[in-house]
């Protein structure tokens, strides 16, 4: 759907503030009066009406232009991949990634609270067993884990079964690929979601307290992030004339975000990972799901690009004069895997940042069936409340415009927000980046959409 990635990574930023209060003393002219600054009127309606375009930072791919590239255009996802990711070469043997190591998720949202899991299946959990149904809890308390169950995840009365444990790990019946429902376990998150998990899970203790890591290959966590990221309808459109694989052309968009998925995850593997004991993350990282929405399709498009990655291509190093004698070529830096971001929609347009940004013509995709598939947020309006404002903006007290004052000069409007300044009646203001406003356009429109390319309707 997209950690994000997913609209998962925005973050609202206030850059100065300015009172509107001059830096020093006024000197006036012999018989002149001072005067006070005019009033500026209140914002002229009840709300701020916005037109804007994508939904997400707009780096990399556009889901929904991938879709419109496979679906309407019969590209494959080579060609998607090589649109959105210039500079970039796939890799499909012999990287990071293609013997399938595993990866450790932490699951951010549970942090500092306890480790509770069970399953259907019978289940161990810091080397003890316990039969399928029963739930059990980790505890941290200086340094060490208790572990207690119960008959249920909600269960009010615990029995405590072990203490002094480090960091114990919870196996289910089966790690198979082919695991269900049945034999995987299930995390009991403190929020009261249950999420169901493949591999193992283990409760650890990290400088920061108790954290619940859930740790599985790669390939399954790829099958759990695509999952939460595209739909799998996607598949079924754009007919299956001259298709590869066998389905409909928009299983290449699939099949596009099963790479770019892989790639993020395989470029945390090699940085080091998200934090010194996990790879990933489930909520700031990438979104995951765990096993819940897999889908045949989902899985199948997975499957089929197994240990294929975008990489920085190995340059090589020429001394001397090319042809001449004394010169020679020696191998450069090693290919590295591509934090591949991406996001729901650009827009029309990509952002040039890591890769070189695009016109994403694909974006604008509709296709008018009994699904009615189109891209909500290629252009939308959002209507924000006058108050909601000014409670996020609350020095400039009674607002009276929302001004943007920098833009990146491509596409409608003049292009992407970059500055926009936030004016009370009183001449007080707020200079923000685009992304502060983010929050309101989001939760203001029908589809969710929200993004930095963004202009006012109706203001003064």
């Amino acid at each position: 759907m997209a950690h994000i990635r997913n609209m998962r990574r925005c973050a609202a930023a206030l850059v100065c503030v300015s009172l509107g209060i001059l830096a020093g003393p006024v000197v006036l002219a012999p018989g002149a009066a001072a005067t006070a600054p005019s009033p500026i009127a209140p914002f002229p309606a009840p709300n701020v009406d916005f037109v804007g375009f994508g939904n997400g930072s707009g780096l990399g791919m556009g889901q929904w232009g991938a879709f419109g590239y496979a679906a309407l255009d019969h590209e494959n996802y080579q060609w998607i991949l090589a649109h959105y990711y210039g500079g970039t070469a796939l890799s499909s043997s012999d990287n990071l990634v293609s013997t399938d190591p595993t990866i450790s998720v932490d699951l951010n949202e549970n942090d500092r609270d306890p480790v509770v899991v069970t399953s259907q299946s019978a289940f161990s959990f810091g080397g003890e067993t316990f039969l399928g149904g029963q739930a059990v809890r980790a505890v941290l308390s200086q340094g060490s884990w208790t572990l207690a169950q119960a008959a249920g995840c909600s269960s009010t009365k615990w029995t405590p079964v072990a203490s002094n444990v480090a960091d114990p790990v919870a196996v289910p019946s089966s790690v198979q690929r082919s695991a269900t429902l049945n034999q995987v376990l299930t995390i009991c998150e403190h929020d009261g979601v249950d999420l169901a998990v493949r591999g193992t899970v283990e409760a650890y203790d990290s400088p920061a307290g108790a954290v619940t890591l859930n740790i599985l290959p790669i390939e399954e966590y790829v099958r759990s992030v695509v999952s939460a990221e595209v739909s799998w309808s996607w598949g079924l459109f754009g007919g299956r004339t001259g298709s590869p694989q066998g389905h409909s052309w928009g299983f290449q968009a699939l099949e596009a975000q099963a790479i770019a998925t892989r790639s993020y995850a395989a470029a945390e593997l090699a940085s080091g990972g998200w934090a010194p004991y996990a790879t990933s993350c489930d909520s700031y990282c990438q979104s995951y799901p765990g096993m819940a929405d897999e889908s045949p399709m989902l899985n199948e498009a997975v499957a089929d690009t197994a240990g294929q990655i975008l990489e920085q291509p190995v340059t090589p190093v020429t001394t001397g004069m090319p042809g001449m004698p004394g010169s020679r070529v020696t191998p450069g830096t090693p290919a590295t895997p591509v934090l591949a971001e991406y996001s729901a929609s650009s827009g029309g347009y990509t952002v040039s940042g890591p890769f070189p940004g695009v016109v994403d013509r694909g974006d604008s995709v509709c296709i008018k069936s009994r699904y009615y598939t189109c891209n909500p947020c290629h252009k939308w309006w959002a209507s924000v409340p006058v108050s909601a404002v000014e409670k996020a903006f609350p020095s400039v007290g009674t607002l009276a415009a929302v001004d943007v004052t920098q833009r990146d000069g491509v596409g409608p409007l003049g292009g992407r927000v970059e500055t926009v300044e936030i004016i009370g009646t009183t001449g007080a203001e707020v200079s923000a980046a685009a992304s502060a406003l983010g929050a309101l356009l989001g939760v203001n429109n029908q589809d969710y959409c929200a993004s930095d390319w963004y202009g006012v309707t109706n203001g003064p």
